[in-house]
């Protein structure tokens, strides 16, 4: 008798769960939602919850157990999908900005503190920015240099309001390019394959990131606490880096290790040059041939 109340209690846990996990993944889908989103978006209805446990306690305590489950199975239903329908959806943007005259190079700020980014080239513009709101930018020229800077606003840094907060920002290619990146709680893609990066400088906390540099002479640090950052590196371009903190680093097998200095076979009599620091506090950083 013990062993079968003990087995029902299982298939009864058992089936709950269940049900939870396939009332996430099909909310999420329905409402085109992250499912940490709704999730965040549930717990504020935790007292519709602790209601339905106490009702399915006392059907249990019946002997009713079944009737019990139906109903914390019917308030759960109708909390996810409260839930996950009153997500909000963010406004899409679009901006576009010529290269005003006389403009032969530019600095770009970028605050990419929570949400996913990518950064890519075009031939067409001084930048195209798509997303959503609330991203906020701006412009400003001194002599010869564009100055570019975009950041998030304080609606941005609601994960429970706002369904996703995904960024695209396209950079004019043949400019030369220096840039500094701040991040937190980010997943970051930068193809700088097309672009004349001439200075990176990323500076990040809890976040990933993979970059892709193109044949140019650059200049990159790595700041970071707890990250995991994968570089791409054409084959035909000088590789070194200088490495501190207590990352784990990967970097292909015919490399050269002198203490804490990594250069590729072909440094020395490479045409181009990428110059790496790498200090992150703990994570991992893979090298990678493109």
């Amino acid at each position: 008798m013990d062993n079968n109340k003990k087995r029902k209690k299982i298939e009864t846990g058992g089936i709950l769960f269940a049900l939870f996990v396939l009332l996430l993944g099909a909310f999420a889908l329905l409402f085109n939602v992250s499912i940490f989103t709704g999730l965040f978006r549930l717990l504020s209805f935790w007292p519709l919850l602790v209601v339905g446990l106490g009702v399915y306690l006392i059907f249990k305590n019946m002997d009713r157990e079944r009737i019990g489950v139906v109903v914390l199975a019917v308030l759960l239903v109708a909390a996810m999908y409260t839930a996950f329908s009153q997500v909000q959806r963010l406004p899409e943007s679009l901006d576009e900005k010529a290269v005003p005259p006389g403009i032969t190079e530019m600095d770009v700020s970028l605050d990419l503190l929570f949400g996913t980014f990518s950064v890519d080239s075009t031939s067409d513009a001084l930048y195209i920015y798509k997303g959503y709101q609330p991203m906020k930018f701006s412009m400003d020229t001194i002599g010869d240099t564009a100055k570019l800077s975009f950041s998030l606003e304080e609606e941005a840094f609601i994960p429970f309001r706002w369904s996703s907060n995904e960024y695209e920002i396209l950079l004019n290619q043949y400019l030369p390019i220096s840039m500094i990146v701040d991040t937190a709680l980010s997943s970051c893609s930068f193809d700088f394959s097309n672009l004349n990066v001439e200075e990176f400088i990323l500076d990040g906390g809890v976040s990933s990131a993979e970059i892709v540099f193109g044949e140019t002479n650059t200049t990159a640090v790595f700041s970071m606490g707890v990250s995991s950052v994968t570089i791409y590196v054409p084959e035909s371009v000088g590789v070194r880096i200088v490495s501190d903190g207590l990352m784990s680093l990967s970097v292909p097998p015919d490399w050269l290790k002198t203490d804490n200095v990594y250069e590729s076979p072909n440094y020395d009599t490479a045409v181009y040059k990428i110059n790496i620091t790498l200090d992150i506090g703990m994570g991992s950083v893979t090298i990678a041939y493109v």
